[in-house]
């Protein structure tokens, strides 16, 4: 049975290098033919990908999702964890048995194919509430420089060069704006950056500044405006969370303490009953 293991498990590891040396050549013809990738990754429909972006600016979220879409680096890192395993227990550290290795290696191989994608989805999410918490602080200072003097195409290129310790992804998403704005106009670059937005609050940003920048209204009276509306928006969601937490709570008071409760108030009743039988 030992012997029928390891050849298996030898039979797997050769198969699993083939497979890595194949994926690699792949690769690099890939690589000869394609051409350099968008800085700002666009999808096949032309529209800004702005998770990507996020995962960019991240080194934790670019390590996650490397290992979460690249089979290569799955299986690298499975077959480290069971050589880890391996040597360990060859040399007596992991006093487990074969059935005990071969499930610590499916628990390592379902852990590195499950998890990165479900770390990945709540850091992204806790990326974005970032930027949007950002980004009534960051209309404020554009509305302060075009109060001063300057064009909103300028005040956008100006704050978004200095908004890194704001907001990288921020700061990126409007660095996109700019360089789409300087090819096709800042209407233009609006209307993309609207079309890849799922966040209400960034869709509020570009719809106010076509307005006003088709029409010809005050920009001051309105980003100001647009701030302040934002900053409703996220107290009103703050506050729906909040009012969301006493329904949340009723479920552990139910299991911790009531259920306890109704033990302990039953408990002696129910044994005096028990003891009555028995006696």
């Amino acid at each position: 049975m030992e012997y029928l293991f390891w050849g298996v498990f030898i039979l797997g590891a050769g198969m699993c290098f083939i497979l890595i040396r194949s994926n690699q050549h792949w690769n690099k013809k890939r690589k000869i033919i394609e051409t350099d990738e968008d800085p700002y990754h666009q999808n096949a429909g032309g529209i800004l990908d702005y998770k990507t972006i996020i995962i960019d600016n991240s080194s934790t979220l670019s390590f996650l999702h490397k290992v979460d879409s690249g089979l290569t680096m799955k299986l690298r890192i499975c077959l480290g964890c069971n050589g880890v395993l391996l040597a360990g227990n060859i040399m007596g550290i992991f006093p487990f048995g074969m059935k005990g290795l071969a499930m610590c290696a499916l628990v390592s191989m379902v852990a590195v194919i499950v998890l990165p994608g479900m770390i990945m989805r709540p850091m992204i999410a806790t990326k974005i509430k970032q930027l949007l918490d950002a980004l009534p602080y960051f209309i404020d200072l554009i509305a302060v420089c075009i109060q001063s003097g300057m064009t909103a195409e300028s005040a956008i290129k100006f704050i978004a060069q200095h908004a890194d310790e704001l907001d990288k992804n921020l700061a990126t998403l409007m660095a996109y704006l700019i360089k789409r704005a300087e090819v096709s106009g800042l209407e233009e670059g609006l209307l993309d950056l609207y079309r890849a937005m799922d966040m209400t609050e960034m869709r509020m940003f570009c719809s106010t500044l076509q307005q006003s920048v088709y029409y010809g209204t005050s920009l001051y009276e309105n980003l100001m405006e647009l701030s302040k509306d934002i900053r409703e928006l996220q107290l009103l969601d703050s506050e729906e969370k909040i009012g969301k937490l006493s329904a949340k709570m009723s479920v552990p008071l139910i299991l911790f303490i009531m259920f306890p409760i109704t033990v302990l108030i039953a408990a002696p009743g129910i044994l005096r009953m028990l003891n009555n039988a028995l006696f």
